[in-house]
């Protein structure tokens, strides 16, 4: 699959952890569960966690190409994608700077630590699969 979903109901975070290899098609699948999640259940705050990824492997076009369509998660709802590893980062760097129209919410932060810190809870939240 390539990632796993899961919800913090107290606090209303939907935290989407990629595994393994990721690729464009992993990227677009996981677009379309957190769409259909938002769309069956509402908006939320997101996060979306590389932390475990071993290889990266998503186009620049992709990026840019998504970056550019409408957002999953509502604006006004906070999303941060975690992105450990340096060439990761500057993926992502490069998402959020051409979806700043689309997504003026989202962060990009090196842990999950800090991403729990941007969202202002506590260090360990109650996550459950979905």
């Amino acid at each position: 699959m390539g990632y796993v979903m899961e919800i913090d109901a107290k606090d209303n975070i939907l935290r989407v952890t990629l595994e393994g290899s990721v690729t464009d098609a992993t990227l677009s699948d996981m677009y379309a569960a957190v769409a259909g999640y938002v769309a069956s259940h509402g908006p939320c705050r997101a996060i979306a966690d590389a932390s475990r990824v071993k290889m990266f492997e998503v186009s620049t076009s992709f990026i840019r190409e998504v970056a550019r369509n409408k957002s999953a998660i509502p604006t006004g709802h906070m999303r941060v994608f975690v992105a450990p590893s340096d060439f990761m980062f500057g993926m992502v760097r490069m998402f959020q700077i051409v979806g700043e129209l689309t997504r003026p919410d989202l962060h990009v932060v090196r842990t999950l630590e800090e991403a729990y810190h941007l969202l202002q809870v506590g260090s360990s939240p109650e996550f459950r699969p979905i």
